[in-house]
């Protein structure tokens, strides 16, 4: 598999047979929007708030405020900064992109100033609900077990046939590398290997870009001015591809006593993956200072077209030998949990609004399919999703407010663990502040910085009864944005 959330590589083993497993699951099940200045000023808390084509990806009556015709388009600039901490040693990495993850248009159109229904409003957009760019570095001299270990107790009984069937893309390289061999003693022949089980420096280094978006395409109705409601299909699209690099080396004093100097394992992925979901809410202004609005987003269904390919090398006294497996490519059907969002607005006189949303997804209820003519079978990575991952709650709260001309703007926003509701490992605080600008009637700029932290613990492999240190890994990720606003 690949990387999830903060260190994606490190916190699942690769399935066998294929690229993608659990942590795939989780990846490609999070959202995390990178639309407008204002809905990221506002900390995407806009489920109740509406007239933003960010908002229409939260809850699609949000388009039912528009009373005019807008053009919008952001820019944004992202800083993505990773430390990770290994036996004791620190490293830090960052990855640094700009990206567009914003251009909309809606049309609206005056119905009636007195009859029910008011105001029709159309709507289409591209919003990013993921980013997959990422750069992470773990170093660290591991005292008490090799990936080589993970290997030999998986081939345990296998003979070398079997191991390139099951394990054509990691074990059988191992062994066309001689990193792992078969040896003799009174008893008869065993799997062993020249890799000592500890004392060597280990290092994972990935390297990711990628993205996640959403082009949306929603109808919304203004009625009595006081009800809103929108319905939205979005088009999915998914693509991300990137390098894997995990490598172990002995110190070089020790080189010669045991005739091991290092390997390496080199995964190089790519996913593209497009998908289809539906949304629906609606937005209750109850008074002229309470505002309440829900949605509902359906499982998104993706098909995704994916290549794997690995290169394994070893230096066995002093001896370079190398294994490049085939390219691997293969087509599977993946399925996106729902998810419910409650929101709700207090209008302060005025002069502001405070904003709050929360939402419900199980990660758990992920699942993976085969596409026609395949007959893999996903039923044991199905169960691994649904025992790994549970029911989460993410919060956001926003808040705008009028300062003369400009709109000053703050948020802040917890999205849970995929593992759990209470469980802190995988979990992301954001905060943001930003201001509105008008330049005429007409047009406005919107500016916007958010930072995201977050922590992981998570192993770089199962090292069973040997056991292995977790590597801690912290993501600081910052974003600039600006917004060019246009109504008419």
């Amino acid at each position: 598999m690949k990387n999830i959330i903060i260190t994606l590589s490190l916190l699942f083993p690769i399935v066998a047979a294929s690229a993608q497993g659990i942590g795939d699951a989780c990846l490609f099940s999070q959202t995390q929007y990178q639309g407008t200045s204002k809905a990221l000023g506002m900390g995407n808390a806009l489920g109740a708030v509406g007239g933003d084509m960010t908002a229409v990806c939260i809850n699609p009556a949000g388009l039912g405020l528009y009373r005019s015709n807008e053009i919008t388009a952001t820019l944004n600039l992202l800083d993505n900064v990773s430390a990770s901490t290994y036996y004791g040693n620190n490293a830090t990495s960052n990855k640094f992109r700009m990206t567009l993850p914003n251009i909309g248009y809606v049309n609206a159109k005056e119905r009636s100033n007195y009859r029910g229904l008011r105001f029709t409003q159309f709507g289409i957009g591209l919003t990013r609900t993921n980013d997959f760019n990422l750069h992470t570095l773990a170093i660290g001299l591991n005292p008490t077990s090799s990936k080589i270990d993970n290997y030999l107790s998986q081939i345990d009984g296998l003979s070398p046939a079997d191991i390139k069937n099951e394990f054509p893309m990691d074990i059988y390289p191992a062994w066309e590398t001689y990193l792992i061999d078969i040896y003799q003693d009174s008893i008869g022949d065993y799997y062993d290997s020249p890799v000592p089980q500890g004392g060597i420096r280990q290092s994972q280094e990935n390297t990711f870009k990628g993205r996640g978006e959403e082009w949306t395409f929603a109808g919304s109705m203004n009625l009595l001015g006081r009800f809103f409601v929108g319905i939205s299909a979005g088009l999915q699209h998914i693509k991300r591809e990137g390098i894997r690099e995990f490598g172990e080396q002995m110190p070089d004093d020790a080189v010669a006593n045991t005739g091991f100097g290092q390997w390496s394992f080199t995964e190089n992925i790519s996913s593209t993956g497009w998908g289809v979901n539906v949304k629906a809410g609606f937005i209750y202004h109850a008074n002229h200072w309470l505002r309440l609005g829900a949605a509902f987003h359906s499982p998104t269904i993706y098909k995704f077209d994916e290549s794997w390919q690995t290169e394994t090398e070893s230096q066995i006294n002093w001896i370079t030998n190398k294994y490049i497996s085939l390219d691997s490519h293969y087509e599977y059907i993946f399925i996106k949990p729902m998810k419910w969002v409650g929101s709700m607005a207090f209008v302060i006189r005025q002069s502001g609004i405070v904003s709050l949303d929360a939402e419900y997804i199980n990660y758990g209820a992920a699942r993976f399919m085969t596409v026609e003519n395949d007959d893999f079978d996903y039923g044991p990575t199905n169960g691994n999703i649904k025992d790994t991952f549970g029911k989460t709650l993410n919060f956001r709260i926003g808040s705008e407010w009028m300062l003369s001309k400009a709109t000053f703007r703050m948020g802040v926003g917890y999205y849970g663990s995929p593992f759990g509701i209470g469980k802190p490992n995988g979990s992301l605080k954001k905060a943001s502040v930003g201001i509105g600008l008008p330049v005429s009637e007409s047009t406005s700029f919107d500016f916007v910085y958010e930072m995201t932290y977050g922590k992981n613990q998570s192993t770089l492999y199962e090292a069973g009864n040997i056991g292995i240190e977790p590597v801690t890994q912290r993501q600081f990720k910052s974003n600039f944005a600006i917004t060019l606003k246009i109504r008419y």
